[in-house]
């Protein structure tokens, strides 16, 4: 599960590259985010640790390759409902 800050750079490239088409340079990712290099390049190396992009040059910015543009949700849980469940609220209550 990605923290909040790794989900805003994530969808602050996939958002550049489909409407600039190209990767945001460090400095844009720094004005975007508010936060430093050093903070934005641990998202970015825990980003392709967890899959979501791949980076062969960590030197280089434009090496960034989008690989999952969302986080997959979990798959929630739930109960099964004894049939007529809903039916016996309403004509009970």
């Amino acid at each position: 599960m990605l923290n909040d800050f790794e989900r805003k750079i994530l969808r602050i490239i996939v958002n550049y590259a489909g409407q600039r088409r190209r990767i945001p340079r460090m400095d844009e990712l720094e004005n975007k985010t508010g936060r430093s290099r050093v903070q934005i390049r641990e998202s970015l190396l825990e980003l392709e640790r967890k899959g979501h992009i791949a980076w062969d040059n960590p030197s280089a910015m434009e090496s960034i390759q989008i690989l999952q543009a969302w986080e997959q949700e979990a798959q929630m849980v739930r109960k099964p409902q004894p049939a007529g469940s809903a039916v016996k609220y309403f004509t009970d209550y």
